[in-house]
């Protein structure tokens, strides 16, 4: 599951947490764990890490004064969600990317044994967008490929993406129901950005889906994290709720 910056945090306000949303969806997560699910979670980089790339883009400052400032803000960012996941019963471990992937494009290139171990003691990886080297510059990896390619290492039936809108939005302002990626009308699928976003919104999700789809993966889910109410354990539970479904 990835839960988007948007969701993590207030994106209109550099270094700010949603924590009462983060204890929500939290205390979701706990009753699907206790009812049997694995979970694996991605964090968008938000109000921490975009805010930190957004300043760095184009600034002129050394490679390695961006690389280590955007590093920095989401290990802080990790740490913060993981304290209050854990405030929440959950045992949260987490794993920066730029120590574990050698991304190529849209394909992060992890090694996810490690993740897959902790998973299988039933600890919840937690893992985010980040930053790292990239031919003598620093690079963006996002959570959007993250997750995919976790759920396709990890055997995850499904992936959900928590925005801050119910889901896929058509030409008409309606939520698209069910999204498949041979759709030839996926220009519909851009939703308005929001404060600082450096990896693509709505239409980079579809991308990472189609990059790093595997046999195995049954669906990517897009769901408001911001509703309020339980949607996302009722999702998790296998009811249907107001969200687009893309089909890999």
């Amino acid at each position: 599951m990835k839960i988007g910056g948007s969701v993590a945090t207030r994106k209109d306000e550099p270094f700010s947490l949603r924590i009462p949303v983060l204890r929500s969806i939290a205390r979701q997560l706990r009753v699907a764990i206790e009812e049997g699910a694995g979970i694996g979670v991605v964090l968008g980089g938000g109000s921490y890490g975009h805010v930190v790339a957004h300043a760095y883009r184009g600034s002129g400052a050394p490679a390695s004064e961006a690389l280590s400032a955007v590093t920095a803000s989401m290990l802080e960012l990790a740490l913060a969600v993981s304290d209050i996941l854990a405030g929440e019963g959950l045992r949260p471990v987490v794993y920066p990317p730029h120590a574990f992937c050698a991304p190529r494009g849209l394909r992060p290139g992890c090694s996810w044994r490690q993740v897959a171990e902790a998973l299988e003691l039933g600890a919840v990886p937690l893992v985010y967008g980040d930053a790292y080297p990239c031919g003598g510059d620093w690079c963006i990896v996002s959570g959007d490929e993250l997750a995919v390619e976790m759920a396709c290492s990890l055997g995850a039936e499904y992936v959900v993406y928590l925005s801050d809108v119910d889901g896929v939005i058509g030409s008409d302002g309606s939520v698209i129901p069910v999204l498949r990626l041979s759709d030839a009308a996926l220009e519909a699928a851009p939703v308005e950005r929001r404060g600082y976003d450096v990896t693509g919104g709505m239409l980079r999700k579809i991308e990472a889906v189609r990059e790093n789809q595997c046999p195995g993966l049954r669906g990517v889910w897009v769901l408001n994290g911001l509703a309020g109410d339980d949607r996302l354990l009722r999702l998790l539970r296998g009811e249907r709720v107001v969200s687009t479904l893309i089909i890999p």
